[in-house]
């Protein structure tokens, strides 16, 4: 096919091995299309330079290997057609000239590589006019070895001859997939797939060639026989909500000492900004993006804060397509390869290299986009309104400082919102823990006796105090936080706004609402949410949901294994097996003493089981080991349904609590049948769980007052919680 070794253009001044190890394939499956797609764009545009009267047309057509029913299995080529200006004289002088870059549009002659990155073969049949008659010639690119033997990737398949009555086109055929995995992706695309491939990635280029838009048409041949079609019309292209938006950009360099990021005086970069607002179902995500030689550059990532970008607000998202002749200049080989770093890596590779080329930087694009995208769309405004009431209302309820949430963004879900925040507080303790440890070993270098002692010990508390605050207020932020969090699922779950009870008919609240406070089957009081109900619960021994014959105590059971004839009888007496009772929280305060704590489900009328609690104040009393003695219990018998005045009817032993509403029980006896004749005492609360989370808001409120030490600060934060 290609035994002429005249017609291979060898080069002299370079080495194709070399060229083509260095500018590596590019990641997107579609670039060698895109590269072709871009080429004919180009043609058809210095075609209609020239005044010539003509009907544009792109046509892509992908031939498929069939299977025997008929259907794609790989594909085998590629073409586009296209009746631009084609490969006359003075264009194919520039394809034999590596990086040449005078076709204009910015173009460095490097996107052919792309091609032969992926297919073996691109074969070109141009006809072309040459000022006075059309002419036709044939020429092939490829990387394998008959090629760089001869040192070119070009070879002239038949030298320019006349072509009388032909019309001018161009068809570029890409022919056999160098991966076997392309080939087998394409087959998995459809028509629809290479359309929005299209779309997305040429928006900017329709929307500046919409009023000459040629005629593109997607063809799809399986075994030679045309099975789909897709057509890419004028109409389909958006108009940019407004066209004459720019901003400018400050050029950055290093301050002199390499320490700061400065704007060099008087230096800025226009950049245009096309504001297009597209229905959801067109545009997956709002984003900027920065487009070269009229094509969106995927490589340099600039964030939209100004709204979340999967967000559709009124059936429409965003796009922000940016425009300067700087990121033409910047393109690299790889085309669409434009590198913008951010301020930190400007100083990070300034310091690193002693110096950096003066450039702009992502962090001033970003802010300048978004600042424009307000003024641009009232709903992104009124969203924006409302994202920053939502991080106010954080900052008081968390107490969260301006510094911590300097980087949050409308994308930023709340936790994000507080990852973002408890990390910037981490790095401030951590380097005011430094602090604090080089103060302490300073200690080490003072002398009582000197007469400067008190001043040098005065400067050491002083810096000891000023990192103080800081790590009390990042300390006392996640207490808030996580306890906050607990406080409000508690309210949740009471109003029952919780998918997972909707999601079964069993009504699941109280072992929600238990899981809640203490996880059902745990024995480590420490990770409960037990606070809820007492501050000191959390440190004492204890489990959940545990079957009380089985509980156990630093490890060794607390009920005997041995029982009397008497006791054995009444441990089943009634057709019932007393052993197999069990507390929903059973906690051990110290020697001889134990808190019972039963949840209830928020329907059930706590009237109707004051006895259960007394039920198992009597049991550890009577079937303990003798050296556990207990005899002080407390009782918690927690619900939502609470009638006073049924609980006094069934013990009028129980007193409403002043100014808060529950009511308690100061004594009860527990009797003791075991033989000590010692009796126990129970104290016994009947509370709501509602209550319970009233005392919780009003204990993390006091937590607060008790932290701070500036007596100032405090009542501030009191107030705002």
């Amino acid at each position: 096919m290609f035994e002429d070794a005249n017609k291979f253009v060898e080069y002299k001044d370079l080495r194709w091995s070399g060229i083509l190890k260095s500018i590596k394939k590019s990641a997107n499956i579609f670039q060698p299309l895109f590269e072709g797609f871009t080429n004919s764009l180009e043609a058809i545009r210095l075609r209609q330079r020239n005044n010539v009267e003509f009907a544009p047309y792109i046509n892509i057509i992908l031939n498929f290997n069939a299977s025997l029913g008929g259907n794609r299995v790989t594909l085998a080529d590629i073409t586009i057609e296209d009746n631009g200006i084609g490969f006359d004289n003075k264009n194919f002088d520039r394809l034999s000239i590596y990086k040449d870059d005078t076709k204009g549009f910015n173009n460095r002659g490097s996107g052919r590589i792309q091609m032969i990155h992926s297919f073996q073969y691109v074969n070109f049949d141009s006809i072309y006019w040459d000022g006075t008659r059309t002419m036709k010639r044939k020429f092939a690119l490829s990387k394998t070895n008959p090629f760089l033997r001869k040192n070119t990737i070009l070879y002239k398949t038949e030298e320019p001859s006349p072509a009388d009555g032909e019309e001018v086109k161009t068809t570029v055929k890409m022919a056999h997939p160098i991966e076997a995995k392309d080939a087998k992706i394409y087959a998995e695309l459809g028509c629809e797939d290479i359309k929005k491939a299209l779309f997305n990635h040429y928006l900017l280029a329709f929307c500046n060639i919409k009023s000459s838009f040629p005629s593109i048409n997607i063809i799809y041949f399986v075994g030679g026989i045309e099975k789909d079609r897709e057509r890419i019309a004028a109409d389909e292209i958006p108009e940019p909500t407004q066209k004459d938006i720019t901003i400018s950009v400050p050029v950055c360099k290093m301050s002199e000492d390499m320490k700061r990021v400065e704007n060099v005086e008087n230096t800025s970069v226009s950049i245009n900004v096309l504001p297009y607002k597209i229905s959801s179902s067109i545009l997956p995500a709002s984003a900027i993006k920065i487009t070269s030689k009229n094509e969106i550059s995927e490589t340099t990532k600039i964030k939209l804060t100004c709204i979340d970008p999967n967000a559709s607000l009124n059936g429409y998202r965003y796009l922000f397509l940016l425009k300067s002749d700087y990121f033409d200049a910047l393109d690299s080989d790889e085309r669409g390869n434009i590198e913008i770093i951010d301020k930190t890596d400007f100083k990070k590779i300034a310091k690193a290299q002693g110096y950096i080329d003066e450039q702009i930087v992502l962090n001033d694009i970003q802010d300048g986009v978004n600042n424009k995208a307000r003024e641009i769309y009232q709903e992104i405004s009124i969203q924006n309104e409302h994202f920053h009431e939502k991080i106010e209302q954080l900052k008081r309820d968390y107490l969260l400082s301006e510094e911590a949430l300097a980087d949050v963004s409308l994308c930023d879900s709340v936790d994000e919102v507080f990852k973002k925040a408890y990390a910037y507080d981490a790095k401030i303790m951590a380097k005011e823990s430094a602090s604090y440890e080089n103060s302490i070993q300073n200690l080490n270098n003072l002398d009582p006796s000197s007469d400067d002692y008190q001043g040098k010990l005065s400067n050491i508390v002083d810096q000891l105090v000023e990192s103080l605050p800081i790590q009390n207020r990042a300390t006392l932020s996640k207490y808030v936080a996580r306890r906050k969090m607990v406080i409000e699922l508690m309210d949740k779950i009471l109003k029952r706004m919780l998918v997972c009870q909707d999601a079964t008919e069993r009504n699941v609240d109280e072992k929600l609402l238990h899981n809640l406070i203490f996880k059902q089957h745990s024995d480590n009081p420490l990770t409960s949410d037990l606070w809820v109900i007492n501050e000191e619960y959390m440190y004492f021994k204890g489990s959940s949901e545990s079957m009380l014959s089985k509980v156990k105590l630093n490890d060794e059971r607390i009920f005997r294994d041995d029982f009397d004839e008497e006791e054995q009888r009444y441990l089943t007496s009634l057709g019932e097996n007393r052993e197999r009772m069990r507390t929903d929280v059973l906690l051990f305060p110290s020697e001889g003493k134990c808190v019972i704590i039963e949840f209830k489900n928020p329907n059930v009328n706590l009237a109707d089981c004051l006895l259960q609690i007394s039920k198992y104040a009597y049991f550890l009393r009577n079937f303990t080991k003798p050296e556990y003695k207990f005899l002080t219990f407390y009782g918690y018998l927690i619900g939502e349904s609470l009638e006073k005045r049924d609980v006094r009817a069934a013990d009028g032993d129980f007193k409403t609590a002043p100014n808060l509403d529950y009511l308690f029980r100061p004594m009860k006896t527990v009797p003791d049948d075991s033989g000590s004749n010692i009796d126990g005492s129970l104290y016994m609360e009947v509370i709501q769980f509602s209550v319970l989370k009233e005392r919780a808001e009003l204990r993390n409120k006091a937590f607060i007052d008790r932290l701070m030490d500036n007596a100032t600060e405090s009542d501030n934060i009191g107030e705002r919680v």
